[in-house]
């Protein structure tokens, strides 16, 4: 989910699912998400004491630290939300990440929440079934095109056409194509937007490279859903 969609479904009322980021250098996703929770506090004119952290001590997450961390989920808020944070998310001792499953599972509406870890592997699957996996572990191997950032960022900042007019004007080779898609991903990994249709697009790259798919339908598809 993009970060426009959090902000739309904030003003609706609307439960957000949980989200979880994997990445392997924690300590820089932990500040990334840091990043994105004060926008969204600004956009709002939310405190920053409406984030509540469980942040990264190196130690096992104990039973009477998650209770004290939960404290506040059923608590009215005057604000239209708040946040909790669990860095390093694997932390959680058995008891502790059972202690968890059904405020994930039901944050209520006034509660988002943010996890991080390094592999999703070393994580619970009853968690991971009541969150939204977001992996972030390809931002560091792909080569960012400024051209393709330039073009995304002028439509997305400044609703500018342009990114459709060089695509349906221009008859580019599938070479051109992937790498377009590629940097779509980099680009949502790094602006933290279209997060839900990262797995798909990689999923598409695939079929272009391996199965020989019409790689400007896939390229149009997408930019008809950013």
């Amino acid at each position: 989910m993009q970060k426009e969609e959090i902000i739309k479904k904030i003003e609706k009322g609307e439960e957000i699912s949980p989200f979880l980021f994997i990445w392997q250098n924690t300590e820089l996703l932990n500040s990334k998400i840091k990043e994105n929770i004060f926008e969204l506090f600004e956009y709002f004119e939310v405190p920053k004491v409406n984030l509540i952290k469980l942040e990264d001590n190196w130690e096992n997450i104990k039973i009477a630290e998650v209770k004290e961390f939960m404290k506040k989920r059923e608590l009215w808020t005057p604000y239209k939300f708040q946040i909790f944070f669990i860095e390093n998310v694997s932390r959680l001792t058995l008891q502790s990440a059972n202690s968890c499953l059904k405020f994930f599972e039901e944050p209520w509406i006034q509660n988002i929440i943010f996890m991080t870890n390094s592999w999703e592997n070393w994580i619970l699957e009853t968690i991971l079934s009541r969150v939204q996996v977001i992996n972030m572990w390809m931002a560091k191997t792909l080569d960012k095109n400024e051209f393709f950032f330039n073009l995304l960022d002028n439509y997305l900042e400044k609703r500018n056409s342009e990114i459709f007019s060089y695509f349906f004007r221009n008859k580019l080779e599938k070479e051109e194509l992937i790498d377009f898609l590629k940097n779509l991903i980099l680009y949502a990994k790094k602006n933290f937007v279209f997060l839900d249709l990262i797995e798909e697009i990689d999923e598409d790259i695939n079929l272009i490279i391996k199965n020989n798919v019409n790689a400007r339908w896939i390229v149009d598809k997408y930019l008809l859903k950013i």
